[in-house]
């Protein structure tokens, strides 16, 4: 698919399969629509996320994928699969959660390369206050504290007190 008007940025380390996505876009004639950024440090990655209007996280297999938490900071709505824990995408409207298949994705990305910018941007508002509730330091730990505790039988309580 090659929806007008968008181009496709892929960033991040070659995990021995850049040289193989390389010749596919050559062979595709799609050189002008996808640029390859390479592995991005801190600012890098964030002045790539600031520049997008979307995020593609197409995964065969994630435990968490910290990179789509990120995206959600940065005002990104977010396409990914079900390979990957991100169903609140969807219960958040910030994003797309799609099977980890050529049919999946391409069905997810013709959903949101329709879409106009000012939903895009609406979602992306949605999924950074998904981000900011669920994932900022605070609300992790509180999580990480009550899980401890369950564990411990609520012996822990006094211990964790004093941490906080």
């Amino acid at each position: 698919m090659r929806p007008a008007g968008w181009r496709l940025k892929i960033g991040g380390p070659d995990e021995s399969h850049g040289a193989v996505v390389e010749r596919a876009v050559s062979v595709a004639r799609l050189d002008d629509q996808v640029i390859f950024l390479g592995p991005l440090a801190e600012e890098a990655k964030r002045a790539a996320l600031l520049e997008a209007e979307l995020f593609v996280l197409p995964t065969h297999s994630e435990s968490f994928g910290v990179v789509v938490a990120e995206a959600l900071a940065h005002l990104l709505p977010v396409l990914t699969t079900t390979a990957g824990g991100w169903s609140m995408l969807v219960d958040y409207g910030c994003g797309w959660w799609v099977e980890p298949t050529v049919d999946g994705i391409t069905e997810g990305l013709r959903q949101d390369t329709v879409i106009s910018v000012g939903e895009l941007a609406a979602m992306g508002k949605r999924g950074r206050e998904v981000a900011l509730q669920k994932f900022r330091w605070e609300e992790v730990a509180r999580q990480f504290t009550s899980a401890y505790q369950l564990l411990l039988g609520g012996r822990a309580a006094g211990y964790w007190a004093s941490f906080r």
